[in-house]
């Protein structure tokens, strides 16, 4: 079962299905460990913002607006496209104000959203009260009668978003296994799921095991199924050689989409191809690059 957080917004904006930010990476830290990948963090509007330039919405102060299912990823709030639309979104050096996020697995937005203080299990007293200043800079953890009446009003009244990513991370491989890992459905789920059979994927998989910042020998392909297509690759491999491995995949869209975007790296890494006519394997490489590459080129096309 996931545990039950909540924190502190300043309301709802245009960008749905955005991440879980934060204004430093110190509180970032913090929220981090507290949470478990699968845990859930509602948000609620505050009523009395420290900063008094900021305008909440009156209908929506002191309201269960939605809810991340979290992963421990973190991104720069820039990558998902995030930018300041008030004077008050930004911080004293003039940056937005909350510059670095973790990613959601799920993102759901509560219809008719109640108060925080009528929730079941919500405690007003000042001191040992459910109001608490880490859920202002971070995430604060509820149990009991709160925590099981929160999670009834998502399963009851939450309407499920399609997740951003950020635009240099390759997490669909990784978001979809998560997903998995840590199921949560509800009622009015909206966002129709991607026939996996249809939506091509570009992949990269590294020949043996990939230390972190080395660079390796991998080969880039597309396929439907890019788990299936790399356990295909070390069907007819001695147990005693290096065995290929996943280091990252994208979904890309059509299958002729995919071979274009296979196509424009094998042109970025010609210089790096093992023989001049192969144009899937390459050598000194780090696939972390390459995936960068790759979301560039899908995020500009």
């Amino acid at each position: 079962m996931p545990s039950i957080f909540f924190t502190y917004v300043w309301g709802s904006h245009d960008i749905k299905g955005g991440p879980l930010t934060f204004v430093s990476s110190a509180n970032r830290k913090v929220a981090m460990n507290k949470l478990q990948d699968g845990d859930l963090v509602f948000s609620v509007v505050s009523r009395t913002p420290f900063d008094g330039d900021v305008v909440i919405d009156e209908a929506q102060k002191g309201r269960v607006l939605g809810c991340w299912q979290i992963s421990r990823v973190g991104a720069d709030t820039s990558a998902y496209g995030i930018e300041a639309k008030h004077d008050w979104d930004l911080n004293e050096e003039g940056g937005y104000r909350w510059p670095v996020a973790l990613q959601p697995i799920r993102v759901w937005k509560i219809d008719d959203a109640p108060l925080f203080v009528d929730m079941p299990g919500y405690v007003r007293a000042q001191k040992g009260g459910t109001h608490t200043q880490a859920a202002v800079t971070g995430v604060q953890q509820v149990q009991g009668r709160l925590a099981e009446a929160l999670e009834r009003l998502l399963t009851e009244q939450g309407h499920e978003l399609e997740v951003m990513l950020p635009a240099h991370h390759i997490l669909d491989f990784h978001l979809e296994k998560l997903r998995q890992r840590h199921p949560f459905r509800v009622n009015g789920y909206n966002v129709p799921p991607r026939d996996q059979s249809q939506v091509c994927s570009v992949y990269i998989a590294t020949l043996g095991k990939h230390q972190k910042g080395a660079k390796v020998t991998l080969k880039i392909g597309h396929a439907h199924d890019p788990k299936a297509r790399v356990a295909e690759l070390n069907k007819y491999r001695l147990a005693s050689e290096p065995q290929w491995n996943l280091a990252a995949s994208q979904a890309v869209g059509t299958e002729q989409e995919a071979i274009v975007a296979e196509a424009h790296l094998g042109k970025h890494y010609d210089l790096h191809r093992t023989e001049p006519n192969n144009g899937e394997v390459f050598h000194k490489l780090n696939p972390f690059d390459v995936a960068y590459e790759l979301s560039l080129l899908i995020r500009n096309s």
